[in-house]
This record gives structure tokens, sequence and C-alpha cells, in this order.
């Protein structure tokens, strides 16, 4: 009964989320650092991301894929968790990285150049595991690193 329940809300709620976990690993030279994430390709998505969420697990996340590369900027609307955020280009390599944003602020994150992905985190964890533009990030084999054109 209770597969039942959770089977017709996920039905319920189809037309309103693209979200779906997947795995990405930081590979890093000191270590890889695995997440799960949530997958956000459309321009409806994006603009929500995390916002309203009260709690994310340590180990999760949510990637924002571009179809084309270019200049993206963040900010924390509506968003109540603290959050780092590591921006990364088409093959992985990470353009930059902020840390620690803060919650609610309307504050402008960026612009970075040249951004395929965004990987938001939660606050500290750039700085537990020594992430740095040397680490690369790297979506399951079965996502692509940038939505259907």
């Amino acid at each position: 009964m209770l597969s039942k329940r959770i089977l017709l809300l996920l039905v319920a709620l189809w037309p309103y989320t693209s979200l779906w976990a997947h795995n990405l690993t930081l590979s890093c030279p000191h270590k890889n650092i695995p997440f799960t994430v949530e997958v956000v390709t459309t321009p409806e998505d994006q603009a929500k991301g995390l916002m309203f969420r009260e709690t994310l697990a340590e180990d999760a996340g949510m990637v924002f894929l571009y179809s084309t590369p270019g200049s993206i900027a963040m900010w924390m609307k509506n968003t109540p968790l603290s959050l780092d955020m590591i921006f990364g280009d088409e093959t992985g390599a990470i353009l930059a990285v902020y840390e620690n944003a803060t919650p609610r602020s309307l504050a402008i994150i960026g612009p970075v150049q040249g951004v395929s992905q965004v990987l938001e985190l939660n606050s500290g964890i750039i700085k537990k595991h020594g992430i740095t533009k040397a680490c690369r990030l790297k979506l399951d084999a079965e996502t692509p690193l940038s939505p259907e054109k």
C-alpha cells in the first residue's frame, strides 16, 4: 500500500520536475569525492534551483546543465541554505568556486564565462574536502554533460 502511495505521488509530481538523482564525482588530485545530484536542464527548474529547500544531505547537491557555454551568474533568492558553488565547463574543468553563499541574498555570484555546468553543494563542502580548480566534475556516463539541444 505504501509503495502505491509513493508511485501516485511521483506521478502527480511528474509535470513539475525534471529532477533525477545521478552520480557525480569531483575527481581531485588528492581523492575522488562522490555526490548524488539532482540534474536540472530546463529554464524553469534552473530558475527555481534549491529555492525553499530546508535541508540537503551532506553528500547531495544540484547540478545545472546548460546546452551551450555562456556567462552564468547565480543568486540565493528564497534559498534558506548556505551553499558552495562550483562553476565548470563542458569538459568538467572547474572555472570558479564560491564558498558560503549567504542564504536568501539577492547579491549576484559571478558571472563566470564559458560555463556549461554549476554544481551547488552544502556550505563548507569545498573547504572540508579541499576542492580547488585542480579538481574535475565527472557526471555519471548515463547523463550528458549538457542537455540535448
